[in-house]
């Protein structure tokens, strides 16, 4: 049942009937089912493979960044009660996710629920308008939308529609049978396709080039990898300049909505230098003078809204636990690639950690529960192929055990009582279990936030 909930949760995320349900509309269907969840996790006769909290580095990392935000919030207790549902998801997708069965099914259903956000979009424009499509497509002047929370933008709906394509390509092709690679897979990229094409987002279509790249990159021989990389820095270059508004990337300076974000990039950099911890948790605020008025202008940026609300520490939290979801990933490699089961969850999460990541540099979700739902499914796999290091260090220490009882019966001698530790089992066999989070963790966290620091102190400079 509580697996169940976690799909229903992802649903009422992407979906949001909420928003559009006449009968539903305002009402709070995160609290109730929020109770369901909790319930059900409670009650469930499925035992998790790792039992407990603070199991894993992502564990710590997420109680960390919690912990940050809350200590430096203007409002403490505001804070405090405002940001505990991230963690409150973040747990129970965990608790949700105790197999491989289900962290599979979760993802394919992550994928379907993409799907359907592009197939309300698609719709509007042939006269199926659920979510009052039409009237926030209009407001943008003809660039497609929807009428949701999380999608009522082009750039908003593009850059989570456009990870379809890789997804189902993981899901639907890669070692996948007829059925699968020419029908499936084709109508999903179609529908995928036609929804960011009639976006116009700019963002979204290096995102996607971005994605399309890794399919062909990532897991390959060196000649396919090499060859893929060629064609994308030629081929691929010259097929984005035919895409909607591209032609404009050659003069960014130029473009109106650019120059608004570049002063307001460079307001939050200078909160961020003035104030290591930021102003507070959401509290950063950007605004540009246009036509002689003051207007609230958007950072439309996870990394520079968290420069601005958190500061270069902040932004430590921020990417170490995407740090830890990658590693997990990584090390998990040569465990998952033997199993396509296993390797397509490996390659699903990394494809959706890479293009949040990447997306990052052009919208804000810093704080969406996408976030937290992302170092959840990694952490999940993080558990399960903890769990396959544990079995495989009992196995061997029950043969050990074996083999020593049976030479101390041969040489007349008392049998030991009890076995070696499993943690002992694993350091005979030179491994050791990542289980905390390691100064190598660290030292790359720290890394990876100078070099977020300074791509934004470069773009300002030179864009």
């Amino acid at each position: 049942m509580e697996y169940r909930a976690a799909l229903i949760f992802l649903f009422l995320y992407y979906i949001r009937p909420q928003d559009w349900v006449p009968a539903i509309s305002g009402a709070n269907v995160i609290r109730p089912m929020m109770l369901i969840w909790l319930v059900s996790i409670l009650s469930a006769r499925s035992r998790p493979v790792v039992t407990g909290i603070l199991r894993t580095p992502h564990d710590w990392a997420i109680l960390a960044y919690y912990a940050y935000i809350v200590w430096h919030a203007p409002d403490f207790s505001g804070t405090l009660k405002g940001f505990l549902p991230f963690v409150v998801f973040y747990v129970f997708t965990v608790k949700s996710l105790i197999s491989w069965e289900r962290l599979q099914g979760y993802l394919k259903f992550w994928n379907f629920m993409l799907m359907g956000v592009a197939a309300m979009a698609v719709a509007s424009l042939h006269g199926v308008d659920m979510t009052g499509a039409k009237d926030a497509t209009e407001k943008m002047f003809g660039r497609l939308c929807i009428g949701t929370w999380l999608h009522d933008n082009p750039n908003a709906l593009a850059h989570s529609v456009i990870v379809v394509l890789p997804l189902s390509y993981i899901f639907y092709f890669w070692k996948r049978g007829v059925i699968g690679r020419m029908i499936i897979f084709p109508a999903c990229v179609t529908l995928a396709c036609y929804c960011v094409y009639a976006t116009e987002s700019k963002g979204s279509f290096l995102v996607g080039g971005v994605l399309l790249v890794m399919i062909f990159v990532v897991g390959r021989p060196k000649p396919v990898q090499i060859l893929a990389l060629t064609m994308a820095a030629t081929m691929g270059v010259s097929a984005l300049s035919f895409l909607p508004r591209m032609q404009q990337m050659g003069n960014l300076r130029g473009d109106a909505g650019v120059q608004g974000r570049l002063m307001v990039w460079e307001m939050a950099k200078r909160t961020a230098e003035e104030k290591s911890t930021g102003v507070g948790w959401k509290q950063f605020q950007g605004f540009i003078i246009w036509d002689g008025q003051m207007e609230n202008k958007a950072t439309h940026s996870s990394y520079v809204q968290i420069g601005g609300d958190l500061g270069p520490y902040g932004m430590f939290f921020y990417l170490l636990p995407l740090w830890l979801a990658l590693r997990s990933l990584l090390m998990s490699a040569k465990l998952t690639r033997e199993d396509p089961r296993m390797e397509r969850c490996r390659r699903a999460i990394m494809i959706l950690i890479i293009a949040y990541m990447v997306s990052g540099w052009m919208i804000n979700r810093e704080y969406h529960t996408e976030y937290f739902l992302l170092i959840a499914a990694a952490a999940a796999l993080h558990r399960l192929t903890l769990a396959q290091e544990l079995e495989t260090a009992a196995l061997l220490n029950e043969t050990q055990t074996k083999a020593v009882e049976g030479q101390m019966v041969l040489a007349n001698e008392a049998p030991p009582t009890g076995v070696l530790p499993v943690f002992e089992a694993l350091h005979q066999k030179g491994k050791r279990l990542w289980n905390r989070i390691t100064v190598v963790d660290v030292g790359i966290g720290v890394t990876m936030t100078w070099a977020v620091m300074s791509a934004w102190d470069y773009i300002l400079k030179n864009l």
